[in-house]
């Protein structure tokens, strides 16, 4: 956390006093009145030690000029230093600040022009400018606007007697160049500011003045997370001095030239708020090309998802940032970037600068119809982009007009489109006044409209969808109730996740209540519960969900949709109060809340649970399966959100979805229609909706993809992602900048394999999704004549598995889904392995799951894929319900299998005492007693030292590796 705290109520309060002076006393234009005033300076974070400094100065202050109701005074810096707060002793002199006046117009208590010399420092004019903003002072009770050294402020005067109180707010920067946030609030930063002056005057003169002014940002995302900057002043009167010579003039302009006759360089006219000092080089003068050095490494596709990749990015950035189009692609074409610039055109992309961009498309070329790789990353990284320029509009709207050979890409950039369209009309509401969004709007539109595919259709709505605009929301109504593919009805209502659906509220609900409820025709049941979803999470009236309920009750046609509504309205209303109570009335009524209502034989489901709880704000997560009447799945999906304070932000929407493959496990249930089997994943990132991946289509891609599936996990999607992203200039009362910046970048790695086996009838996916999350913040005073500020960041690691296991040997057809979050007991093993750098690694494992065929458990499945080193897995078979009692009688019969030990001894099963025997030296040693199951087979395998026994059970085809003690 970084605080600084400024006070400039004081410097306010002297120049206030000061200025009531001169009104009162205009005839004694001769005398000039000197001061002397100290700014402290401090910065500070909530987990680090304040640091600051202190300005100490004497000035004086007299007309020189009056020309009607306006003067022309001058403020001449005598003597000025500068020490640490921490050590004082530490000092240094300012001579900059002695060597130029400055001068300003003042009317009836306002400043008007500035005027110093032209090669007086930006960083001296705004220390002399903080001076001046303090003459803006009325003796009378109330509220104005004014120009003030911080911007455009409304004023606040409270009048007792002497004393007077000076309070500031809503103070906006004049110049906003340069300034930008991310829109979406849950990455976003919340910024605050408070301005007080405390004036003592007497007889017409300012005796004191004390005053703060603090600054601060907090991280919306942890609120823990958060910096100040704060600026105390003090000003005391000294005593009167001899007077100056008056100038002779006809105007000010005269006056002026009066004063700098002789001079090399004249005067500059300025305005009264801080202006910003023009940096040419940041970072220590690095260039790109030497950070590249320094970070390649980082940078590396395997070391995405790690923090080090993370932070090796956001340096990159900030040198991105401030370079030209020359020096970024020297950085892309270096010979040093040919395995990383997959990841350099994420920190391109994020620049989000006319050089940047004109670099990147020097690099990436789309009409290749096979090389997509590139194109592909620059599309995904500009889908995140926080603050879009206009020319990255023109540029993907041109590329979308193209029709760029690669279908698969030119759908990548329809949706990208979409992405950055949404992301450039937050902060405007309506922006079709932006040719640009006008004539994109125009074309999507057009070009539904022609198409007669399917695949057509799904392009532009998906577009439609990511886009967001409320000007779409018509046509994806329409797309919804009246597409004859249930494949368009379902993305174009989920297209409507990014709308403010509550000002269409009436309109969305009468056509999503009709789908639902099949007024018109009959839906899929995947139409009708994303309707449903809809409904229950934006409101719907009592009576409305009153028929939603009987729906479950008496339609049994779709008893799928009516177990899936009973389980997310179960699972609804322990999260949603308001949902909650309308549930309650709705049971109230015995002729709803009976057994007909929640005797659902299906075996659809939805849950939700947390992931994380904080103080700031919680994750959690959400586990949906849509059954056909068959028993198969039809539908999973996984959703993790973050809510806080601010706002419910969705990270991740992972689906699968599978058609028509009830052929594998028998017919079509009687009422679902035929479908070709078709199988694949959608996955929304963000809120963001990426170009779905189809695993297989018709029984030849789905044998294709069985007997090509990979047995590693194979990345799907690889990248560094900005969230944060907030650059803003704080103008403090004493006239000093601070430069406020928050970068957050998101590392990820999405990876995932799936088995299916034909022979056992099951099947078995897994998605990991690990990644990595850094974010660095900083306040810095914005000068090159004087470096002070402090920094914060924060980072984690972390992943989460989503497994799915499927048994379809019989019916019902079991299955099992898990979510497996960073704290995995086997996650733990496996470090704990790795630091030890042990030679294998021994477990056991019960697999007792759902899915009977699966012969290893959550943990040592983990292990399994994990370990870099060979795992032994020791199955412990047990029979559910309770144990057989042990036998302890020696067996009297024959040995079913014996072997020879490591050690040469003899081992023998009994099926009889159900156990394994060892016979040493003539002597019979029970080894081994088993429950649930007789011992057939013995098999022995040594290594080194260890020896292995294997237990092949009767009429089972698990394999059992036992461990002797």
């Amino acid at each position: 956390m970084i605080m600084i705290n400024q006070s400039t109520d004081d410097v306010g309060l002297f120049w206030l006093q000061l200025l009531k002076y001169i009104i009162r006393f205009t005839t004694q234009i001769d005398n000039v009145l000197p001061f002397k005033y100290v700014t402290v300076i401090l910065a500070s974070v909530s987990y680090g030690k304040t640091v600051g400094f202190q300005l100490s100065t004497e000035f004086e202050i007299g007309e020189i000029f009056r020309a009607g109701e306006t003067q022309l005074l001058k403020v001449q810096v005598t003597t000025a230093s500068i020490s640490s707060f921490a050590r004082p002793e530490v000092k240094g002199e300012l001579v900059k600040l002695i060597k130029y006046p400055i001068y300003f117009e003042y009317t009836d208590g306002v400043i008007g022009r500035v005027y110093t010399s032209e090669v007086e420092s930006i960083f001296c004019a705004n220390v002399k400018k903080g001076l001046l903003s303090l003459f803006q002072l009325q003796e009378t009770e109330g509220q104005r606007d004014e120009i003030d050294v911080a911007g455009e402020c409304s004023a606040y005067y409270a009048v007792y007697g002497g004393r007077i109180t000076k309070t500031k707010q809503n103070c906006q920067n004049v110049e906003i160049a340069g300034e930008y946030e991310n829109v979406n609030k849950m990455f976003g930063v919340s910024p605050d500011n408070s301005f007080v002056t405390h004036y003592d005057t007497a007889d017409g003169i300012i005796k004191s003045a004390t005053g703060s002014s603090r600054h601060s940002i907090v991280i919306n995302a942890r609120p823990q997370l958060s910096a100040a900057v704060a600026a105390i002043q003090r000003l005391h009167y000294v005593s009167d001095a001899a007077g100056a010579a008056a100038i002779s003039a006809n105007n000010i302009k005269e006056a002026l030239d009066l004063i700098y006759k002789g001079e090399a360089k004249k005067y500059r006219e300025m305005l009264l708020p801080s202006g910003p000092e023009v940096q040419e080089c940041t970072e220590n003068c690095e260039k790109p090309v030497s950070i590249l050095q320094n970070v390649k490494e980082d940078l590396t596709s395997e070391k995405l998802s790690k923090i080090v990749s993370g932070k090796a990015y956001l340096k990159l950035l900030r040198a991105f940032r401030n370079s030209g189009k020359a020096s970024i692609e020297e950085v892309l074409t270096h010979k040093d970037s040919y395995n990383i610039v997959k990841q350099l055109i994420d920190v391109a992309a994020a620049t989000q600068t006319p050089a940047a961009h004109e670099a990147l498309m020097q690099l990436i070329t789309f009409t290749d119809e096979s090389a997509i790789d590139y194109p592909e990353r620059f599309i995904l990284a500009s889908a995140y982009t926080t603050h879009p320029g206009e020319y990255l509009l023109k540029g993907m709207l041109e590329l979308m007009k193209k029709k760029v050979p690669n279908e698969s890409l030119r759908e990548s950039i329809a949706l990208g489109m979409g992405a950055v369209v949404n992301s450039f009309c937050k902060p405007y509401g309506n922006c079709l006044e932006y040719s640009t969004i006008a004539e994109y709007v125009n074309y999507v539109e057009t070009e539904m409209k022609s198409c007669e595919e399917e695949e057509c259709k799904l392009l532009y709505v998906r577009s439609m969808g990511n886009a967001g605009l409320a000007k779409f929301l018509p046509s994806l109504l329409n797309q919804a109730l009246n597409s004859k593919s249930s494949t368009v009805s379902l993305t174009a209502i989920q297209g409507l996740r990014r709308m403010k659906i509550s000002d269409f509220k009436d309109q969305v609900n009468q056509v999503l209540k009709s789908i639902f409820h099949q007024n018109k025709r009959n839906y899929d049941s995947s139409v009708r519960i994303a309707a449903l979803e809809i409904l229950l999470q934006n409101g719907i009236s009592t009576g409305g969900l009153r028929n939603i309920v009987l729906s479950a009750m008496y339609d049994q046609t779709e008893f799928e949709v009516s177990t899936y509504l009973m389980k997310r309205m179960k699972d609804l209303s322990e999260s949603d109060p308001k949902f909650r109570s309308s549930l309650a009335v709705v049971l109230s009524d015995p002729m709803v809340n009976n057994y007909n209502l929640f005797a659902q034989k299906g075996k659809s489901s939805a849950f939700t649970g947390y992931l994380a709880e904080t103080s700031s704000a919680n994750c959690t997560y959400g586990l949906y399966q849509e059954n056909t009447k068959s028993g198969v799945m039809k539908k999973s999906a996984m959703v993790v959100n973050v809510l806080n304070k601010q706002a419910t932000q969705p990270l991740l929407t992972f689906g699968i979805y599978a058609d028509g493959i009830e052929a594998l496990v028998g017919d079509a249930a009687e009422g679902e229609e035929s479908t070709e089997a078709t199988a694949g994943l959608s996955l929304t990132m963000m809120d963001v909706l990426l170009r779905p991946v189809e695993f297989f289509r018709g029984m030849s891609g789905l044998m294709t993809a069985v007997w090509n599936a990979p047995s590693e996990p194979v990345s799907a999607l690889q990248g560094n992602l900005l969230l944060q992203d907030y650059s803003h200039k704080i103008h403090l009362s004493n006239g000093l900048i601070v430069d406020a910046s928050v970068l957050g970048v998101a590392s990820i790695d999405l990876s995932g394999k799936i088995s299916i086996s034909l022979w056992y009838k099951n099947s078995h996916s897994v998605i990991t999704n690990s990644g990595a999350l850094v974010v660095e913040g900083s306040l810095q005073i914005d000068s090159e004549e004087l470096k002070s500020g402090v920094r914060f960041s924060t980072e984690s690691e972390a992943f989460i598995d989503f497994q799915t296991d499927v048994d379809f040997a019989e019916m019902p057809i079991l299955g099992e889904v898990n979510a497996i979050d960073s704290k995995s007991p086997g996650e733990g093993i496996v470090q704990a392995a790795k630091e030890i750098h042990a030679s294998f690694i021994v477990t056991g494992t019960r697999g007792l799951g759902k899915v009977r065929r699966t012969i290893l458990g959550s943990v040592s499945d983990y292990i399994l894929r994990h370990a870099p080193m060979p795992v032994v897995v020791c199955r412990y078979v047990e029979k559910k319900g309770n144990l057989l009692r042990t036998i302890k009688t020696k067996s009297e019969v024959n040995p079913n299998d014996i072997a020879v030990d490591g050690d040469g001894d003899l081992l023998y099963s009994d099926w009889g005492t159900k156990t394994v025997n060892k016979v040493k030296n003539g002597q019979t040693e029970e080894l081994i007693r088993l429950h649930g199951w007789k011992p057939s087979r013995l098999c022995v395998a040594s290594a080194d030292k260890l020896w292995i026994l294997v237990l092949v059970p009767r009429m089972c085809t698990d394999v059992t590796f036992v461990i002797p003690p």
